[in-house]
């Protein structure tokens, strides 16, 4: 069991309600984990979810071209696995500690039972997922835009208003 003070040291928790967050506390547990622990193993199913209280993970990916790829640096207060809430879909990632980190698990089986038994909870924490993934995917296109800005075989076009010819 973790603490509620310990819990809202989670950017995807700290908004929550007390009595949210009190039952949360019952299905979540604090680990620690070795520098090197492999966590998740892309296209692996995920069964957690998991929430940085001290240290250090990266999130990779391995390219079709077979290049390991670093997609997220996560330190204290962040959050993985959140997909897992949904269904037990293969990762996208490799998450593995980049230093010795205390983290937060919590079974997706046991969360969503208990939104089953409260839907109160479940809408509150649920509405964290869809904040969570459209942060995610307003950062990722940012990055995806960076990247088209800067390759050099459409690196002239450049991002303008286009103009809009004149009705008579």
């Amino acid at each position: 069991m973790v603490d509620i003070q310990t819990l809202k040291k989670i950017n995807f928790l700290k908004d929550l309600p007390g009595n949210v967050l009190e039952k949360i506390c019952t299905v979540a547990q604090m680990e620690t984990f070795d520098e090197e622990t492999i966590l998740v193993r892309q296209d692996q199913e995920q069964h957690l979810i998991y929430m940085v209280v001290s240290g250090k993970i990266f999130l990779n990916c391995r390219a079709a071209s077979g290049k390991a790829l670093t997609l997220d640096e996560l330190d204290n207060g962040h959050t993985f696995g959140v997909s897992s809430l949904l269904d037990n879909t293969p990762s996208t990632y490799t998450a593995i500690c980049a230093e010795d980190s205390k983290v937060i698990t919590i079974a997706s089986s046991e969360l969503r039972q208990l939104f089953e038994s409260d839907y109160a909870i479940g809408y509150e924490v649920m509405k964290q997922v869809v904040e969570k993934f459209k942060r995610r995917l307003g950062r990722h296109t940012d990055q995806f835009m960076e990247t088209l800005s800067t390759h050099p075989a459409i690196g002239h076009i450049k991002n303008e208003p286009k103009e809009t010819p004149e009705r008579s």
